[in-house]
């Protein structure tokens, strides 16, 4: 119970590359980086197992993304009242030993998953086309 606790009062901090991917998917999706967060997320956790240490990769129209800096998420923020449910996703493909390494693959998932809509989005320009092309067939 301490570790679900550490992790509701957490605060994950993301790439620079992933905050700069979330401001241009929250904007053509016209909502806010927290629900695109929870819905990236969600996509990395049906995707199977990620690493700990996962990093974004920039795509070539990536390279300059300016003065972005690292997004700063709070683990309420995030989980909202679902922390428990997220835990259960990622136990499906993994088994994370403590604190730390929780909070790692969760932030791993989160990144991901907004890796995996802005590839989506990059040859998308609708966002009820990117999130129809996430569906499984």
């Amino acid at each position: 119970m301490d570790a679900m606790n550490k992790l509701n009062s957490t605060t994950l901090q993301s790439n620079p590359l992933t905050h700069f991917r979330l401001k241009n998917l929250s904007t053509l999706a016209q909502t806010t980086e927290d629900h695109i967060s929870r819905l990236g997320m969600g996509l990395s956790m049906a995707s199977g197992k990620v690493d700990a240490d996962w990093l974004p990769t920039p795509r070539n129209s990536e390279k300059d993304i300016g003065g972005i800096n690292a997004k700063q998420l709070r683990g309420r923020t995030l989980f909202k009242d679902d922390l428990t449910l997220w835990m259960a996703l990622a136990l499906r493909h993994q088994t994370p030993s403590d604190y730390e390494e929780w909070r790692l693959i969760l932030r791993s998932h989160w990144e991901r998953g907004v890796e995996m809509l802005a590839k989506v989005s990059a040859e998308e320009d609708d966002w009820l086309l990117v999130v129809k092309s996430c569906l499984p067939n």
